[in-house]
């Protein structure tokens, strides 16, 4: 069965379509727009409106975040790009969804693209757009369900400092909020790893490998969607751009160094897992060496035995000369036969046995005296 594609790259632009042609993806749901205007002492918040009450709720507060969740009507998410005055090639990458985070700069706003992890069991990512202007936040995600539900409630409640910045602090504390919900995916990335670790070491199993190759490739989707985080966040710190205030990027720079943590954690996942890959190896290998060992000593073993067996199985006529198998007429012939035989696996297997091929014997290393110890 083909596996589930982690970090989807999908193409729904035909090649030599003119620019900015947004085409919905199939799978996304209907768009559903929510906004929420506030300023220091005013705070208001709709849900599922339509794009013409937007331009009325701006202007009841200072500053608004309008969240767009859901990219199936292509029309609906122009009619939001015209209200906002949005470049149509930003617009085109809204609806393409293989886009590599990034920050681009127009003439009024910033459009910057994030990976966002997936509300869900299921490891993966979803793409994440948001637009930054003078005095508002758009964000447009693939389908129902997000990070932002304690910015929301700071929001609310007026916690904190953000209901008395501007919109590049709200801008901020959604990267923060995207950023920083990566870390607990992969502390359950570590508990796994070490309790896999474990049962590697004493116990290596099938299926252990088939787990490992699954954690290694969920890293490495990972890994892909953050790496680019690190170049974007650092190009929104070095430009000057009049939308993002010297203080915020302060901010943002906290935000770069837990980029650069993730990575960390996220390479040194990987050298683990390929450490495990190895041990896995290893103990396969050792595991079917003894396997072999014990093999190879009971084929060693019934060698002389068989050599014994065949030989007293040839049929001479003991009528014609004497010489010919005279044991055949012993009265104990045949308890001797049997004897030789024992004998021979008896002193095989103490020759194993002094050679350490089946523990013991000099293969073993004697024990060392502690020269404190009294003669």
């Amino acid at each position: 069965m083909a596996r589930k594609r982690l970090f989807p790259i999908k193409r729904r632009t035909a090649a030599g379509a003119p620019p900015g042609t947004m085409i919905a993806p199939a799978e996304s749901p209907a768009p559903v727009l929510d906004v929420i205007a506030y300023g220091p002492e005013e705070y208001l918040e709709e849900h599922d409106v339509s794009p013409e009450v937007i331009g009325t709720v701006r202007e009841r507060a200072g500053m608004i975040w309008v969240n767009v969740c859901g990219l199936g009507d292509v029309e609906l998410l122009a009619r939001v790009g015209r209200i906002f005055n949005l470049h149509n090639l930003a617009m085109e990458d809204i609806v393409n969804l293989h886009q590599r985070p990034k920050a681009e700069e127009f003439e009024d706003h910033l459009f910057l693209v994030t990976r966002m992890m997936r509300p869900a069991d299921d490891i993966g990512t979803e793409q994440l757009c948001v637009f930054l202007g003078a005095d508002y936040v758009l964000s447009f995600q693939e389908r129902p369900g997000d990070c932002f539900a304690p910015l929301r409630e700071r929001i609310r409640q007026g916690k904190g400092r953000i209901r008395a910045r501007g919109a590049d602090y709200l801008c901020y504390a959604m990267l923060d909020a995207v950023v920083d919900d990566y870390f607990p995916v992969l502390e359950t990335y570590g508990e796994a790893l070490e309790a896999l670790e474990g049962e590697v070491v004493s116990s290596p199993d099938r299926s252990h490998i088939a787990r490992l190759h699954d954690m290694k490739r969920e890293l490495l989707a990972m890994r892909r969607a953050i790496w680019p985080h690190r170049e974007m966040i650092g190009a929104v710190i070095r430009d000057e751009n009049p939308l993002v205030t010297p203080d915020t990027r302060l901010y943002l720079r906290d935000v770069y160094d837990h980029t650069l943590q993730l990575m960390d954690i996220i390479e040194t996942y990987r050298e683990i897992v390929t450490g495990l890959l190895d041990v896995y190896m290893s103990s396969a290998s050792a595991k079917l060496n003894e396997t072999m060992k014990v093999l190879t000593i009971i084929a060693t073993v019934f060698m002389p035995l068989g050599f014994l067996a065949s030989l007293y199985g040839m049929n001479f006529d003991r009528s014609v000369s004497p010489w010919n198998m005279p044991e055949l007429g012993w009265r104990l012939g045949y308890p001797f036969a049997l004897a030789v035989m024992a004998a021979t696996v008896v002193a095989m297997l103490l020759y194993f046995r002094r050679q350490g091929w089946m523990g013991g014997g000099r293969g073993r290393a004697a024990p060392t005296r502690n020269p404190r110890e009294s003669d």
